[in-house]
């Protein structure tokens, strides 16, 4: 692809520097290309030079320069220039736009995809919402970035995992044991005072009632009782989120069980580690983190006095296992609230003797439903939220997933009910869909007329000389651009932007250019052209886990 030969244009390039002697022998050269965002800036550029400052001891506008005096580019490119001192832009021929076309044509979308990832391990773990109540639009948020971030990272090249970390001991399961207890309480007749800070919802009544019907043995003494609720509860509630997650697209390799790290010994391993590197003390009966010396506020519990251990001490023990199991890189999806922890665990990783560089967080910013132009409220605790279950019923998987989407992960969204349920381009999933349908019905009519779409490999692809039909060439390869960029920074969000400017590109070219009813070449060649946008929209709408009708 043209990536390929700019990268090979500019590793010949330096190479001849490096005979010349005009860059040291030890001089890699390893470009990464980029699209400028200024039209002006050309197709391609590469900011080589900058990263070459340092160790050449040249300015950048000295290498780029020495860098295009040695480069025979005039077979891609109608020219290549120095911008923003030590940019270096390509200017890339049309023809060899369209042999690009034609390249995808003949090899599929997929054959042209990047190869970033080299195979690495990646565990993404996200969502991962306490078993005490139904999912929230927050955590369907979540579980959109997550999977899609997913689909992403593998058509990038890594071997990813996907996993959700059921917090299954700990307070809040026995503040639900509690809860569903004084719930089957109620049921059977008793008056009881029920706490504002137990769960309020009404599947607590739903899950005591469901126990009563089904006739189980609770234990006669409270303590006991509530355990068997605890855990009973708890697993009622995770096969509700679990079914809600598989309507929503999202299936995990790994449930990774908290009360296993306790089960196994690998809470008590991981603090064992902690206390033979020194970082550990005893004050006031309590174990405590020497945090402060790692950069935090103050040090940190992990053991109670009443030997009762924290949220962090389950938190170190579970990275350490993830650590355990050979993956180069984990991703932890977390929601913005928790940004204070991040520099706690990653100095817990660093404690343990693992390279902390190799967790990245990614923030998820809150939701905010607007339905009439006005919000709907949200309150878990007292069981006043909207439910990722009642978006998906109310707007469908498919504009649910895609809105998730419509903004960076780490920004506030404000998700419009009545926007996604509109059957109309102000739609935004319903106008990338209807793209992919409005391609389709082109094809059905070409069919109609005898003309067989197989030959479109074969198609005279220099017939497409209109500017527009240039702007979707470069918009079709710049998929590459998007997925290899997407995971690179971890940003999901760049797919949705992408396809909505892509299919805009398409709509006003559809509105504009007659692509049936001309001369049979020139038809053949639009259909081809065609051809490879759907091909690129359907792979789109596949990693966005968004269906690409045929017909609308």
């Amino acid at each position: 692809m043209i990536r390929k030969k700019i990268a090979a244009i500019i590793k010949e390039a330096g190479d001849r520097c490096v005979q010349k002697g005009i860059f040291p022998p030890e001089t890699e050269i390893k470009p990464i290309i980029e699209i400028p965002k200024e039209l002006e800036h050309g197709d391609y550029s590469t900011n080589l030079a900058f990263s070459l400052a340092r160790s050449l001891r040249q300015s950048p506008e000295v290498i780029a320069k020495a860098l295009i005096e040695r480069m025979d580019f005039e077979d891609v490119c109608t020219k290549v220039d120095v911008a923003a001192k030590g940019f270096v832009n390509f200017h890339v021929r049309d023809e060899v736009y369209r042999s690009a076309l034609k390249d995808v044509v003949k090899q599929g979308v997929e054959s042209f995809l990047p190869d970033v990832g080299e195979g690495r391990r990646v565990l993404i773990e996200f969502v991962s919402s306490n078993p005490t109540g139904p999912l929230h639009v927050g955590h369907g948020r979540g579980a959109a970035v997550g999977d899609v971030l997913a689909n992403l990272l593998r058509k990038a090249g890594f071997d990813v995992v996907t996993e959700y970390y059921v917090n299954d001991a700990g307070r809040q399961i026995e503040t639900l044991g509690r809860s569903v207890y004084l719930r089957w309480k109620e049921i059977r007749g008793e008056n009881v005072e029920y706490p504002e800070n137990f769960y309020q919802g009404a599947y607590i009544r739903e899950i005591a009632g469901r126990m009563i019907a089904e006739g189980l043995p609770i234990p006669e003494e409270e303590p006991e009782a509530v355990r068997f609720m605890a855990r009973y509860a708890a697993e009622v509630v995770l096969v509700g989120i679990q079914k809600d997650l598989e309507d929503f697209g999202v299936r995990f390799d790994n449930y990774y069980h908290e009360r296993t790290l306790f089960e196994e010994g690998h809470v008590d391993g991981a603090i064992e580690i902690l206390r033979k590197a020194g970082y550990l003390y005893e004050q006031e009966g309590a174990l405590w983190f020497k945090m402060a010396e790692k950069g935090d506020e103050k040090d940190r519990v992990i053991i109670k006095s009443d030997g009762e251990k924290t949220y962090f001490a389950s938190d170190i023990a579970y990275h350490s296992q993830k650590f355990a199991r050979k993956f180069d890189i984990l991703i932890d999806i977390w929601g913005s609230d928790h940004h204070g922890y991040i520099p706690r665990l990653k100095a817990s990783i660093e404690a343990l003797g693992e390279d902390k560089e190799r967790l990245k967080v990614i923030l998820i910013q809150f939701v905010t439903l607007l339905r009439e132009g006005k919000p709907v409220g949200m309150s878990t605790r007292a069981g006043q939220f909207t439910t990722l279950r009642e978006v998906m019923d109310e707007v469908g998987k498919d504009a649910a997933r895609f809105f998730f989407l419509m903004r960076k992960s780490d920004a506030h969204l404000e998700f419009d009910l009545d926007l996604a349920k509109k059957t109309s381009n102000e739609n935004p999933v319903y106008y990338v869909q209807y793209a992919h349908a409005r391609i389709e019905s082109i094809f059905r009519l070409a069919r109609e007329e005898g003309i067989d779409l197989a030959e479109g490999s074969e198609a005279d692809v220099s017939l497409l000389v209109l500017p527009e039909e240039t702007e979707l060439i470069k918009g079709i390869l710049r998929f590459y651009t998007v997925i290899e960029g997407g995971a690179r920074s971890l940003e999901p969000h760049r797919l949705t932007f992408y396809l909505v400017e892509l299919v805009g590109s398409f709509h006003s070219y559809y509105n504009k250019v007659r692509v049936l009813k001309n001369e049979v070449s020139l038809t053949k060649a639009r259909l081809t052209l065609l051809y490879a946008l759907q091909q690129v929209i359907r792979s789109g709408l596949e990693i966005v886990g968004v269906s690409a009708p045929d017909r609308m």
